[in-house]
């Protein structure tokens, strides 16, 4: 009785043992690094203040500058686009004022600045990118005195 029992309980082992189960778990790791973006390193409004300018001297009025920096790392590429609040031309919105209109040129060619929202790619750049324009008054026919206030936006998207 005792080497039945004993040939019994090794049966069950053996059975217990070949009816196992197992189970595997895949993991999957994924994501995509991206650049950072650039920075706006100068400041995030800036001011054109031409003061009191008598109105028939606003064409030698001078220029206001406008410094628009970004820190980037390398291979950066972005759009700029300028949107006046009120756009006269594509280069000269309104300061405002009947008549009165102000232009955006830029530092680093001084070519005037589409100021309806057009975007301009800048490819490839890194660590201090100058961005920076100038105002310049513009009479667009007879002026009168009075206050002028005007705004537009820069719009940066990091590509």
């Amino acid at each position: 009785m005792k080497y039945a029992l004993l040939f019994a309980a090794s049966s069950w082992l053996v059975c217990a043992s070949a009816q196992a189960a197992s189970d595997t778990v895949t993991i999957n790791v994924s994501g995509t690094l991206t650049r950072p973006p650039c920075t706006v390193t100068s400041a995030k409004t800036l001011t054109a203040n031409f003061g009191s300018i008598e109105y028939d001297k606003v064409a030698a009025a001078p220029s206001i500058d406008l410094p628009l920096t970004l820190s980037c790392p390398p291979n950066s590429s972005f759009t700029i686009a300028v949107t006046a609040s009120g756009a006269l031309t594509d280069t000269i919105a309104s300061a405002g004022r009947t008549n009165l209109g102000y232009q955006l040129t830029r530092k680093d060619n001084n070519a005037a600045v589409n100021i309806r929202g057009t975007a301009r790619t800048v490819s490839n750049v890194q660590g201090s990118v100058d961005l920076g324009m100038s105002a310049k008054l513009v009479a667009q026919g007879t002026l009168s005195e009075g206050t002028f206030s005007a705004s537009a936006v820069v719009n940066i998207t990091y590509l």
